[in-house]
């Protein structure tokens, strides 16, 4: 089958993973805009926080974004450089990252290595420092929609 022909669901059923180039900064500092490629592992069996998915939005859009919390058949999803959360039914999942490349010409990295695991392990104060950052912003939107 030809790979400029078929879409990422094809290539997932048929190969059962698909490896691409990142594009945009929403999982900095992890993943770089148009330089780290990842590799996706098809199904969404177990899904547990922490765990980067690719899902597909029913407009279309695909969208590869960190799980921040599970309730039922509910993952709550953000970036590592974003603070919203965006509610993705279990459904929409196609895939799960299981390893990546941070840059062009680096050496692959297992999801299951240390190195992985411990920036896993900083995540909850990264979020906390990312909201700390945005909030004065946030605060000053809030006051001039009051007047």
């Amino acid at each position: 089958m030809n790979p400029e022909k078929t879409t990422i669901e094809e290539q997932l059923q048929e190969n059962g993973l698909w490896l691409f180039q990142t594009v945009g900064d929403s999982m900095e500092p992890i993943l770089h805009n148009r330089e780290s490629t990842v590799q996706i592992t098809a199904g969404n069996g177990e899904l547990r926080k922490y765990d980067v998915v690719l899902y597909k939005r029913p407009a279309g859009t695909y969208v590869l974004h960190r799980i921040r919390r599970i309730r039922g058949d509910t993952l709550y999803i953000c970036g590592d450089n974003r603070v919203g959360l965006e509610k993705v039914p279990r459904e929409w999942v196609l895939g799960k990252m299981t390893g990546y490349y941070p840059d062009t010409g680096t050496k692959y990295i297992d999801c299951a290595d240390p190195e992985y695991q411990e920036y896993v392990k900083t995540l909850p104060l990264r979020y906390v420092k990312l909201w700390i950052r945005l909030l004065p912003g946030r605060i000053l939107r809030k006051i001039r929609k009051r007047r």
